[in-house]
Formats: C-alpha cells, structure tokens, sequence
C-alpha cells in the first residue's frame, strides 16, 4: 500500500503525518525544541535542531503507526518562512538561522529604502520593505558578519535547507520565495532588480520550482535514520501558513485561514495577484502554483501565550503536570469565568513588533486599562481578544480589497480553544470552522505529497479527500455588539502609543 508524509518545521517543532493514498490521515507525530532570543527582537535556531527533531519525529510515525519504511512513497514538505541559513561550499551551515520573527535587520532596510522607494519594492515584490524578510537579514550577515558573508556558498531558506538535507538538492518553492523580498511575484522568477538594490548574487540563491516539485531520492545514510527507503521520493513543499491553507482547504476565494500558532498569518486564496493599497496584506504565491495568496505573515500569538504561561502560569502548568490536563486548556478555562471584553482591559500583540494594525518594528505588547478590579483571569482574556482584534484588523483590509469572506477557519495549536474561536467569531462577526485536524499545515505538506507522487492529480482533488470540518461557531449577536466598541479602544490604544514605541526604541535598541 502506499503512504505519504508530510512534514511541517515550524518555529517551534517539528510535526508529521502519515496519509493514504486517498488522503486518510493514520497517524501524527512531533518533536518540540526552542528558539533562541540573544537581544530584544533577534531569534535564531541552530540547524541540527530541526534535523534531529524531523528524523525522530519521522522514525516515530513509522514505529507508532505500524506502517513499514518500504510502504512510504514520498515525503511532503513545508517550513517556517522568511528564516536564512548561509551555506559553505559543502553546504554546511557557518551560522545558526535567522528566523521569521528576527528584525534585527532595521538599519539594512533603512539603506535599501535610501536606494529603492518602499512602493516600488511592493510593487515587485507584493512585499513590505520590512526586518522581517530574508533580504534585509542577508545584508545584515553582510554588514555585521562579513566573514560568514564571505565564505557563505548559498542563502537557504528554512525549507531550502531541509529539502537539501533530505536530497541533496538545491531548490525553493514559488511560496517560500515570494516571501524573500527578492523575487518577483508577477513572473516568478528571482528579480535581477531587487537583487541588485540588496546587492544579493542570484547565483546565491537556489533555483525556484513549483511546490509539487519531485527533486529527487531521499539520501542513503538518512533513509537510514528515519527507517525508510533510499527511493523515497522528496516533495519540495512550500511555506508553513501556505501549507496550512491547503490542509484548511484554502484553495478558492470565500474562505480565510487563521493560522493560529506561534504566530497567526491570516491568508485568503485569490486567481490573480492583488494589491493592498495600505501593505497591512502581503502578495504571496500560494502553494497552489496556479494561485496567490493574500496574507498578514503573522504577528506573534501563540508565542504570547506561551510566554504568559511560562512567566505567570506557574500553578496551571504545575496541576497540568500532575493531572495529564493541558496548562493552556486550564487557562482557557479562566478566561471563560470573564465576560466579552474583559472589563476595559486591553491587550496590543506586539510582543516582537506589530504586523497588525499597522506593521511597526518598534511596538510593543502593552496591558492597557487595567485596575485593582483586574485579575489575572482578566489577562488571559484580554490576550486572546488581543489576537483577535488583530485577526479583524487584517480580515477588513481583505473586503476593503475586495476578496468575498464568508467564512475562517482556524487551524494550529490555538485552533483547540473553542472559547478563543468563539471570541474570533464575535469579534469578526464571521462564521468560524474547525477542519478535523488542527494539524493542517504538515496536512497540507502530505497533500504536496500525494501530487508531486501523482497519487492526486491536483490539490483540488487532494482538498476534497483530505480536508473534512467538523465544527463551526456562529457569532454571538450581544458579544459581537460588545467587542465593537471594545476593538474601537483597541485601536484607538494603539495609535496613541506610536509616540511612546519609537521614543522606546530610541532607548533600548540592542541594550
């Protein structure tokens, strides 16, 4: 019988799943591990991080599923966006990543901005000139690093560097690309202008293919590892939020996926590139080579979670520990004994710089409005109406563009809270759907997968197969009522604040 993988490395694991040939998910798996913060708004991860956790995370879907290594015809793959590996010669990594959520990069957008207006590099690109994207943390390692610079062969993208491990080949998605500030997102191909603003060598870059593309065998010594064939073919994959829309079924226009992970990219499908005339959205291809991809690449969401779950949480995670519970589903719980709004209590989550309402490197996660009424159950609350606020903030400038929404759905780990949906519905006043894994985004690699083997003979059919909803939320009509006026001091908050982030970043820039 024949059985694919997909294989998601995200920011902060590595996930798996295991399809039939008819796109029947028999089993998932995953390995965790830690991103690493040297200064305020820098985040890197060393390579063998996510190679160790792909090769245990595979071996253990194969042992845990009682499927043998010989029946697995290919692997899928997706990766976190926007990180950067500089490769010698023998491809061997001369630094730790730079991933999605880094901005050091501000100084080296500043000289590309004196050289190219921002517009125009929107309008090649479908990007904001931001810290955010590979091309500005190039000429950063140029800038800062420069014997690294020197000696670095390629410029791998997160994805790039798992697919070369795996195969031995040097290739990147139409996805993944779009998302460097490099590449031109009407034709497709590298821009030889933008290559030049950043003073980046195309021939450091690899070649770019659609994400179905089948490049090659799995390398012997890590068949081995893994407990699969050699001939198992590689996949080359896309980005993870392009990923997760197709395992969401995010194919056609109509339908928003809200990636609700470390981050939250919020994403609709479009048949032609559109424009945002305000850049709050981004042009991406999509994953789909036939199609684009509209998205806010994701301010941080489940990172902020998780921060306040290690740092103020301690007793939740510790009768989570002792019960089996979850800490997060125990927080959940608290923030359900508060009503819509959280008594004035105000959320900004912009822990590492803002992507919504506006993108803005320099704001910061603000608690506004707080009382000795407050209490801690207040601010879980308030942050998961943080993200939602921002959720709306996107999903407005998406019908400002003209895209017919009729529906979300929420995908990764945040998907699980049915009161952080709930609140996404009252907030945005639109339906909310839950697909049958939250696990979407390495579904959707296996969906890469199935195509690139031939075992669908389009995504379409793929999403049909695989994609199955088993739970929507209405918006509750008095909750929606209430969080108006409450997403109105939401914004009013942050726009009062612009002041106060830059006088900020004046002062503790790398100190």
């Amino acid at each position: 019988m024949n059985y694919v993988i997909g294989c998601d490395l995200g920011s902060q694991g590595v996930k798996t799943v295991l399809l039939t040939a008819e796109g029947q998910l028999i089993a998932e798996s995953g390995v965790s591990y830690g991103i690493n913060y040297p200064y305020p708004t820098w985040a890197e991860q060393p390579t063998n991080l996510w190679t160790d956790a792909l090769c245990s995370a595979i071996k253990s879907l194969i042992t845990e599923s009682g499927v043998t290594g010989d029946d697995i015809t290919a692997i899928g793959l997706d990766a976190q966006v926007d990180g950067v590996v500089p490769v010698d010669k023998q491809g061997k990594p001369l630094r730790q990543a730079i991933i999605w959520m880094d901005r050091r990069a501000v100084l080296q957008c500043n000289a590309i901005g004196e050289i190219c207006s921002s517009q125009r590099i929107f309008e090649v690109t479908g990007l904001n000139l931001d810290a955010s994207h590979v091309a500005p943390k190039i000429r950063w390692i140029a800038d800062v690093e420069s014997e690294i610079y020197r000696k670095a062969e390629y410029f791998l993208l997160p994805g790039s560097y798992i697919a070369y491990y795996l195969s031995g080949e040097l290739a990147v998605d139409y996805s993944n690309a779009s998302s460097t500030m490099l590449m031109d997102v009407h034709s497709k191909n590298w821009s030889d202008e933008m290559c030049a603003i950043c003073e980046i060598s195309p021939k450091q870059l690899t070649p770019i293919y659609p994400a179905t593309t089948d490049i090659g065998s799995l390398r012997p010594a890590i068949a081995e590892l893994m407990g699969l064939k050699p001939s198992t073919r590689i996949i080359l994959g896309s980005g993870d939020e392009h990923a997760a829309c197709l395992g969401a079924g995010v194919i056609k226009p109509g339908i928003v996926c809200d990636i609700a992970g470390t981050a939250e990219p919020v994403c609709a499908a479009s048949p032609s590139p559109l424009f945002d005339p305000i850049g709050l959205i981004e042009t991406h291809c999509h994953a789909d080579p036939d199609s684009w991809l509209l998205e806010n690449p994701g301010f941080a969401s489940g990172a902020n979670y998780r921060w306040f779950r290690d740092e103020f949480s301690a007793f939740e995670v510790q009768s989570a520990y002792q019960s089996g519970e979850n800490a997060y589903e125990l927080l959940n719980q608290l923030a359900d004994e508060i009503p819509p709004g959280s008594n004035g209590l105000i959320f900004l989550p912009c822990l590492m710089g803002a992507l919504a309402p506006t993108w803005n490197e320099a704001a910061r996660g603000t608690y506004f409005g707080f009382t000795l009424a407050h209490s801690r159950k207040h601010f879980v609350r308030a942050l998961l109406e943080g993200s939602a606020y921002a959720v709306r903030d996107i999903i407005d400038q998406m019908r400002v563009m003209g895209l017919p929404l009729e529906q979300i759905r929420v995908v990764g780990g945040g998907a699980r809270s049915r009161l952080w949906r709930q609140i996404k519905a009252d907030v945005t006043g639109l339906q909310v759907a839950l697909p049958h894994t939250t696990e979407t985004t390495a579904l959707g690699a296996g969906m890469l997968a199935l195509v690139g083997t031939g075992l669908c003979t389009s995504l379409e059919e793929a999403a049909n197969c695989a994609v199955h909803i088993i739970e929507t939320l209405e918006p509750i009509a008095e909750n929606k009522q209430r969080y108006e006026e409450y997403y109105q001091l939401y914004r009013s908050t942050y726009s009062a604040l612009l002041p106060v982030f830059d006088q900020l970043a004046r002062i503790t820039v790398n100190k």
